[in-house]
């Protein structure tokens, strides 16, 4: 029996499952996505990172690297073309720990980061407010765009909302 090679992850999922809208959780067929088939496309096709350097990073050869990518890529197009939910879990890793998450002040305008995986910051370091978004959005409704503060329900982006 082939022992398989624990692969370096170095930013867990914000998200653990999608699924198609309004159809309950219950009716749908789940595929599921393990943490490093995620990562092989995270490097690969959202950072855009050559397949050999992708594979060193994740301390494994070119081939395993290039087969966890194809069977990822199968698995998401299979529920995106056949209205599946995606459950991302499992797999064999080891988590190197490198990946931040940056957080933003809206009062005094401090910018810092955490460890991804070490939960939402109860306050600002700088100051101690509560009033925190996570850069790109924070998962709760909010985001901070580069033009400002917006809820997903707004249909004008960069408006300035506290009361989200």
């Amino acid at each position: 029996m082939v022992r398989k090679v624990k692969r370096r992850v170095s930013c867990l999922p914000k998200a653990t499952y999608y699924k198609p809208r309004e159809i309950p959780m219950c009716d749908l067929e789940i595929v599921n996505l393990s943490i490093e088939e995620l990562e092989a496309i995270r490097l690969c096709d959202l950072l855009q990172v050559e397949q050999n350097e992708a594979a060193d990073m994740m301390g494994i050869s070119r081939k395993t690297f290039w087969n966890d990518l194809q069977k990822a890529r199968q698995k998401v197009v299979d529920a995106l073309v056949n209205g599946k939910a995606i459950e991302i879990s499992g797999g064999e890793y080891v988590n190197s720990g490198e990946c931040k998450v940056e957080f933003f002040c809206r009062d005094c305008g401090n910018l810092w980061e955490s460890p991804c995986g070490s939960g939402r910051p109860g306050a600002c370091p700088s100051c101690s407010s509560k009033s925190i978004y996570r850069k790109g959005g924070d998962g709760r409704g909010r985001r901070l765009l580069d033009n400002g503060y917006r809820c997903p329900k707004d249909t004008k982006e960069g408006t300035k909302n506290g009361s989200e």
